[in-house]
C-alpha cells in the first residue's frame, strides 16, 4: 500500500469509529480629488451579489409552478417546480427533498440558490424542491429519521421511499417537457431523504446523489459512535425540533443563549434536566425521546437506514468531506452498504478535502489556514457531479470512471481508485542490517 493510500485509510477508518462563494475584492482605484464635485446623477447601483444573479436568470429563464403533490395516503406536500422557458426539448427532472424549507414561497419568487451546484443553472434541468411531510408547507405529520417500513400492506404505510415515490410518479405525469427521467440529490438531512427515497425506486430514478448523508443518528450528529454530543445536539433541536401545529413558512426563532461563550453556557447548564427546566419545557418531542433511550435500543435500531439500502436505484453517487464533523459514518457506510447489497448497481464514493457540505458551500480551496493548491469544490462539480448526472439523466457522455474518487491532502490531488477499500499488495520494509 503506498503511503497516499495508507494516509486515506488512516482518515476513513479514524471517520468510520451555508458560507457563500469566495468573492475576490477589485483592487481600489485612485482616490478622487477632495476638490471634485458632487455627481448630479445617482450612484450605480451595486453589482448584484451571485445569489441575486441565479435568481434573476431563474426568474427570466424558467417559469415556477407551486402544487401540492397527493402521497397515497391523503397527504399533500408542498413543491416548488422550475421549469425552462424553452420548451423546444425535453429535460430531466432534478428533485431536492428537503426538512429545511423550499422557499422563497409565492410563484412570482425565485431562490439564490438552486441545483446540486451553480453550473447546473445553464446545464437545462428541470429543478423541484419539495417540504417533505410535516415541515413548513406540506401536511402531515413529521417524524425525525423516518424509520423505513420493509413490509407495507396498505397505503396507510407510508415512509421517505414511498414518498418519493408518489412524488416522482406525479412529476413525470404532470409537469411539462420532461424526459421521464428523474435525480435525486441533498446535502446532510436532505443527503437522508435521498438514500432513503432511493429504496424500491420509481422507474423514472435513474441517478442519485446523497451528499453528507445522515446514515444512522446513534453514529452521525447527535451520537458519535454513541458519546452524546451535547451543544450540537441542543442548538439544533432547540429551534428546530418545535412542534409546527400548521403549515407555515416561516423558520422557528434560534435559540437566545443570552451568551456568546457556548463553552461556558453548557458548563454552567449542569445537568441535562436543568435544560429541559430551563429552556425547552419538555415542548421538543425529540429530545424527550432521546433521553428515554440512552442506550441503541429498538429506538435507534428502526432509524438505522442502512439494513433498507437493498434495490437502489440504478446509479448512486455518494459524496462526503474528509473534514466533516457532523456526518462522516453516513457517506462512508452508505457506500459500502450500497456496494455489497446491490450488484450490478453504478456505485461510487466521493470523498474531498471539505468540511460539512462544504463542496456546495465553498470553492473548496482552502480549510481554515491549509491551502489544497485548487478550487476542489469546482474540480469536483465539473468532472464528477455535472457528468454524473448528464450521463444518467441525458445519455450525453461518460460516467466518471473510477470506484472511488479521494483528495490526498498531502500532495494536493484527486486519486481515483479501481476499487474501495484499495486493494493492499505486500511490501517489504528495511529497518537496518540486524532486522534484514
Amino acid at each position: 500500500m503506498s503511503v497516499a493510500q495508507r494516509a486515506f485509510a488512516v482518515a476513513l477508518a479514524l471517520a468510520a469509529c451555508r458560507p457563500a462563494y469566495t468573492v475576490q475584492t477589485p483592487a481600489a482605484g485612485a482616490p478622487c480629488p477632495e476638490s471634485a464635485p458632487a455627481a448630479s446623477a445617482a450612484a450605480p447601483a451595486p453589482p448584484a451579489s451571485q445569489g441575486q444573479a441565479v435568481s434573476a436568470y431563474l426568474a427570466e429563464h424558467y417559469t415556477k409552478r407551486e402544487v401540492r403533490i397527493p402521497m397515497r395516503d391523503g397527504v399533500h406536500l408542498h413543491t416548488a417546480i422550475y421549469i425552462p422557458k424553452d420548451t423546444s426539448k425535453t429535460y430531466p427532472i432534478l428533485l431536492k427533498r428537503t426538512p429545511y424549507s423550499c422557499s422563497p414561497y409565492g410563484a412570482d419568487k425565485f431562490p439564490e440558490r438552486i441545483g446540486p451546484s451553480p453550473i447546473f443553472l445553464r446545464a437545462g434541468y428541470i429543478f423541484v424542491d419539495q417540504d417533505v411531510r410535516g415541515a413548513f408547507m406540506s401536511e402531515g405529520e413529521f417524524v425525525d429519521m423516518t424509520p423505513h417500513l420493509a413490509q407495507k400492506s396498505g397505503p396507510k404505510d407510508v415512509d421517505q421511499s414511498t414518498d418519493t415515490y408518489d412524488t416522482i410518479a406525479w412529476l413525470v405525469a404532470h409537469v411539462a417537457a420532461n424526459n421521464g427521467k428523474v435525480g435525486l440529490y441533498g446535502i446532510s438531512y436532505p443527503g437522508f431523504y435521498a438514500a432513503a427515497g432511493m429504496i424500491d425506486p420509481h422507474p423514472a430514478l435513474a441517478a442519485v446523489s446523497p451528499q453528507a448523508p445522515i446514515a444512522d443518528w446513534w453514529y452521525d450528529d447527535f451520537h458519535h459512535h454513541g458519546a452524546f454530543f451535547l451543544p450540537h445536539t441542543f442548538n439544533f433541536f432547540s429551534s428546530f425540533g418545535k412542534p409546527r401545529p400548521q403549515p407555515t413558512t416561516e423558520w422557528n426563532r434560534r435559540f437566545d443563549h443570552g451568551t456568546g461563550d457556548g463553552y461556558q453556557f453548557f458548563l454552567d447548564a449542569g445537568p441535562l434536566k436543568n435544560l429541559q427546566e430551563r429552556h425547552l419545557h419538555g415542548e421538543i418531542a425529540f429530545w424527550n425521546e432521546m433521553l428515554e433511550h440512552p442506550n441503541r435500543d429498538e429506538f435507534w435500531q428502526k432509524r438505522d437506514l442502512l439494513p433498507h439500502l437493498r434495490k437502489v436505484a440504478p446509479a448512486v453517487m455518494v459524496v462526503g468531506g474528509l473534514f466533516d464533523a457532523e456526518d462522516l459514518y453516513g457517506p462512508l457506510n452508505i457506500y459500502r452498504t450500497v456496494e455489497h447489497d446491490n450488484p450490478g448497481v453504478y456505485n461510487i464514493l466521493v470523498m474531498g478535502p471539505w468540511g460539512h457540505g462544504g463542496w456546495s458551500r465553498t470553492e473548496g480551496e482552502r480549510l481554515g489556514d491549509i491551502e489544497f493548491g485548487a478550487k476542489t469544490s469546482l474540480e469536483y462539480q465539473e468532472r464528477l457531479e455535472l457528468p454524473f448526472f448528464e450521463h444518467f439523466l441525458k445519455g450525453v457522455g461518460a460516467p466518471p470512471s473510477g470506484e472511488a474518487h479521494l483528495f490526498d491532502t498531502g500532495a494536493n490531488g484527486w486519486h481515483s481508485f479501481p476499487a474501495w477499500p484499495p486493494q493492499a499488495g505486500a511490501k517489504d520494509m528495511y529497518f537496518g542490517k540486524a532486522d534484514r
